[in-house]
């Protein structure tokens, strides 16, 4: 079994899933071989009232899903593609998890190339 090397993982400065993607505060997302690990949450859509983070499924406030990394997204922001259909997901209710479930499935997947 060959793991991609930290120095080889391409990290991305915006969400790479989720429909309201966009409207959400937090997000990594990185590329490791031919995964694409992806986190959003903090989601506050246009319609929100409150300060509070909306939840994006069910009990959960931030999400970290797995896909296989397709070709370069046409809009040239340097994602790949994903067919929507995650490998893996792990939910949290805060930052921190989210950023240790994030790390934690990047170096999952980077063992499974």
């Amino acid at each position: 079994m060959t793991m991609i090397p930290k120095d080889k993982w391409q990290w991305f400065g915006n969400a790479a899933h989720f429909c309201g993607g966009q409207n959400c505060r937090f997000h990594l997302a990185t590329r490791v071989g031919k995964y694409l690990i992806s986190t959003v949450g903090d989601y506050h859509p246009p319609s929100s009232t409150g300060e509070n983070a909306e939840e994006i499924g069910y009990g959960r406030t931030y999400e970290t899903m797995v896909f296989l990394a397709g070709r370069g997204c046409a809009c040239g922001c340097g994602l790949p593609e994903i067919n929507g259909s995650e490998l893996d997901v792990l939910a949290y209710t805060a930052p921190k998890e989210a950023t240790r479930g994030h790390r934690r499935l990047c170096m999952k997947w980077a063992r499974k190339q």
